[in-house]
């Protein structure tokens, strides 16, 4: 019964990673898009096009995020949250029983 528990406990622990994980990615490369755009030859390019890349550039200013149902950001600063709370949870169980 503790092999099982602690096996479904190892696979949720690495699922939340993996989209933990993939958040702080996004919102990583998120940022670096108006880097990017920014370090391109914007001087040699035509006012329209110009224009177009100004405001990538400031759309791409707001980090894109993975949220879990719009209450929290997936990210690894959520993932160590969760980690806290599980071990905490843990250890009232534990407690009690």
């Amino acid at each position: 019964m503790i092999t099982k528990s602690l096996i479904f406990y190892v696979a949720i622990t690495l699922e939340a990673f993996v989209f933990c994980y993939a958040g702080e990615y996004l919102s990583a490369k998120s940022k670096s898009i108006s880097d990017a755009a920014y370090e391109c030859f914007w001087y040699d390019l035509t006012p329209s096009e110009c224009r177009v890349l100004m405001f990538l550039m400031l759309r791409s200013q707001k980090r894109l995020t993975i949220t879990a149902g719009k209450i929290t950001d997936l990210s690894l600063e959520g993932f160590t949250t969760i980690m806290k709370s599980s071990a905490s949870y843990i250890s009232v169980l534990s407690a009690l029983y």
